[in-house]
């Protein structure tokens, strides 16, 4: 995980491979409950087809996660997770918090908060960082703002929009509302979320209960699937000096990783 934290390619060997496929952390908080398994969809989800996700890579500086996360799960890169894992499909990407509970087009689309109806980034000729950047500033409110596509665009384009949702992130970092961003991905058949290709079960060092839940979601895991998935210690930067940074441990773990 530190590897593909510190690992910063513009894309994944061509231009149609974005950059998450190989590289970088996405992370989706959580909190478990004995109502319902983490890694399963909320109502909201399941309606809109979708789940919010973070994307965690050393040249996009990110302090804390949406909503106060403090715990949650992390999925491998595509071309990393394991061999006959369920593949997911990343929808969109919002540089900051997207408001995409209240959007359609599967979170990345018009924002029913707003009057105007907003529409994806390419679709407005919005196809780089800098128009993104004046475009956001004409309005200055991330209810409006648009989402930079990773479905319909070109596929030879595929990565470069990928790349500009990051390079917002570098280039106007003190200017968005939110340090995080959101990455939407497709809502995963739970019929089989027994191979969605969970790399592990974080937690956020030094936040009240975050190493508890994730314990919790990490048995939770081995008694509902009977294998082991890690828990890892996320340290986020305190100063923009600062780098995130990943760490296993076996204290932290609530089962024993042999079984």
């Amino acid at each position: 995980m530190q590897k593909s934290f510190d690992t910063t390619p513009e894309h994944c060997g061509s231009n149609a491979i974005a950059a998450h496929e190989c590289s970088g952390v996405l992370v989706r908080s959580t909190r478990p409950s004995p109502s319902y398994h983490t890694w399963h969809h909320s109502q909201n989800s399941k309606t809109k087809g979708s789940v919010s996700f973070s994307y965690l890579r050393s040249d996009i500086p990110i302090e804390r996660l949406a909503e106060d996360g403090r715990s949650g799960f992390t999925l491998y890169p595509l071309q990393q997770r394991p061999q006959d894992s369920l593949p997911y499909e990343v929808l969109c990407t919002w540089p900051t918090d997207g408001d995409s509970w209240t959007r359609d087009s599967r979170g990345c689309g018009d924002n029913s908060r707003t009057t105007q109806v907003e529409t994806l980034c390419h679709q407005q000729g919005i196809a780089t960082a800098e128009d993104w950047i004046v475009n956001y500033r004409g309005n200055a409110d991330h209810k409006s703002q648009c989402a930079f596509d990773a479905q319909h665009a070109n596929a030879a384009e595929r990565a470069s929009t990928f790349y500009q949702g990051l390079r917002v992130k570098q280039l106007y970092r003190d200017e968005l509302p939110y340090p995080w961003n959101e990455v939407m991905i497709g809502a995963w058949d739970e019929t089989k979320s027994s191979t969605l290709p969970i790399q592990s079960f974080f937690y956020i060092a030094g936040l009240p209960n975050a190493l508890e839940q994730a314990r919790a979601d990490q048995q939770d895991w081995l008694d509902t699937n009977a294998n082991f998935i890690p828990v890892i210690r996320i340290e986020l930067p305190k100063t923009p000096e600062d780098t995130t940074t990943f760490s296993y441990r076996e204290e932290d773990q609530a089962v024993d990783a042999m079984l």
